[in-house]
């Protein structure tokens, strides 16, 4: 796994969120036609101020680097936390501020 990128605006108090994370997405056949090692990442889970607010369960099946957009009910200046986990068990975790 590598970066992840995030923005969270606020408007009319729903939060709109753009995140897309750097992975290779393969699964073990893919992986194995390209000579790579198999990495994709298999749960994403955002959090606003510690409160679950996306939650979802991945495989290889996606496409390379893929984008997430979803919404909430929050406010400007709460803090967004999304950590992603790989086939392997390695966590990443990013943090952004609603604008």
């Amino acid at each position: 796994m590598g970066n992840m990128k995030i923005k969270a605006k606020e408007k009319d108090g729903v939060v709109g969120v753009k995140a897309m994370f750097t992975s290779l997405m393969a699964d073990k056949e893919e992986a194995e036609k390209k000579k790579i090692t198999s990495e994709f990442i298999t749960q994403i889970v955002a959090k606003n101020n510690g409160a679950v607010v996306f939650e979802v369960t991945t495989s290889g099946f996606m496409s390379e680097n893929p984008l997430f957009k979803f919404s909430y009910k929050g406010k400007v200046g709460d803090k967004l936390e999304v950590t992603t986990t790989d086939n392997s068990g390695k966590t990443e975790t990013e943090t952004e501020v609603v604008k």
